[in-house]
């Protein structure tokens, strides 16, 4: 049971494309909880190196610029870099191609992580995902979900994401991006996405957007009163 009656921590983990942005929205919506897009943050901090033409190898680099750089969530989840709404840029073809390796580098996890913790001790319940919430962020989490796809149907969604962007991209070569990040994120040493032994597994590929919420709310207050 939830440590705080009714203001429950959930963590909702997965690859690329398993639609966990859009649940994990509506979930926090429907349930009226914080939500953290744990994956915002690190497009946030690969939008930063882009910038600057960081050499992802330059540790050293790295770390002076985590030092003097701000990423801050809003509300309305519009995402903030150094006090600039950079909400639609972080999603650029560009990011999507370093975000992966960029999160597998070890300061800027360790960075992220930490803030991820603090915002999840400072709120009164919380929705969060990503892919080492219920590992590593909030392994404490009363509610862990794993969402999962075939990899054609989030190549799908993906697809249409792009497109709805104005990003034109062919169904291999998102197939061959979300193999890439799949084996980025899998295979990086630490906190790779991982899916932990009492997480409760969702295969959204053919579930409708609204079944997919609604079992996990159904399931959240069937043990929250």
């Amino acid at each position: 049971m939830p440590e705080k009656q009714g203001y429950p921590k959930i963590a909702i983990d997965g690859p690329a494309g398993a639609g966990k942005s859009t649940v994990t929205r509506e979930v926090s919506r429907r349930l009226a909880l914080k939500y953290l897009d744990t994956g915002a943050m690190y497009r946030a901090i690969t939008l930063k190196f882009i910038y600057e033409n960081t050499e992802l190898s330059d540790l050293k680099s790295i770390e002076e610029i985590l030092n003097r750089t701000e990423v801050r969530l809003s509300d309305r989840q519009e995402v903030f870099l150094d006090g600039t709404n950079v909400t639609g840029d972080i999603r650029s073809a560009d990011v999507n191609r370093l975000v992966s390796p960029v999160s597998a580098i070890s300061p800027v996890r360790l960075r992220l992580v930490e803030m991820q913790r603090t915002i999840a001790k400072e709120s009164n319940g919380i929705v969060m995902e990503g892919r080492d919430i219920a590992s590593r962020v909030i392994p404490d989490a009363d509610f862990k979900f794993y969402l999962d796809a075939s990899i054609q149907e989030r190549a799908r969604r993906r697809r249409k994401e792009q497109l709805e962007k104005g990003i034109e991209m062919t169904e291999d070569e998102v197939i061959e991006e979300i193999k890439n990040r799949d084996f980025i994120d899998s295979g990086r040493e630490d906190s790779p996405l991982t899916m932990v032994s009492d997480a409760i597994v969702i295969d959204t590929t053919d579930m409708a957007f609204e079944a997919v919420v609604d079992k996990i709310i159904s399931i959240v207050k069937s043990k929250v009163s």
